[in-house]
């Protein structure tokens, strides 16, 4: 895992949690390679400060990694003293190429709802991009209500 320094401004809606996306992948150069990248929401929208790329991911969804993603949802629940099922997933695919969605990129979304949200009951939601863009294919099932 990858300490980060976390944003500041909790995310209330999937706009926001888009724009977060990109600003914190900003810097990065083009990708080169399909990566899944990982974040944790608090239940008050505010970020853990953990980020957790993974490189070289196949363009068909790996049904095996998002299983994976559970017992590393639960460990950082742990840590961040919160019960797992208020704790938000949030995924980044990044992958080169056009910046709108393709068809792989869907099946990437249809799969972490039915691996995720389905089997496993984790709130999650899967963006994609090229770095410079975050589509939300898989939004939030719901937002918080924040005061």
């Amino acid at each position: 895992m990858t300490a980060i320094p976390h944003p500041t401004v909790p995310v209330a809606d999937d706009a926001a949690l888009a724009e977060q996306w990109v600003g914190l992948l900003a810097d990065e150069a083009p990708p080169a390679q399909r990566s899944l990248v990982v974040r944790w929401l608090r239940p008050d929208g505010s970020s853990a400060p953990v980020l957790v790329p993974v490189d070289g991911v196949p363009s068909e969804p790996d049904r095996a990694l998002l299983g994976h993603l559970v017992d590393l949802h639960a460990t950082v629940a742990d840590e961040e003293h919160v019960p797992r099922t208020d704790l938000h997933l949030a995924l980044y695919l990044q992958r080169p190429g056009a910046a709108g969605p393709l068809p792989e990129d869907h099946a990437w979304a249809a799969a972490a709802g039915a691996v995720l949200r389905v089997r496993e009951r984790v709130d999650c939601s899967l963006h994609v991009g090229d770095g410079r863009t975050a589509v939300p294919l898989l939004p939030r099932s719901s937002w918080p209500a924040h005061p």
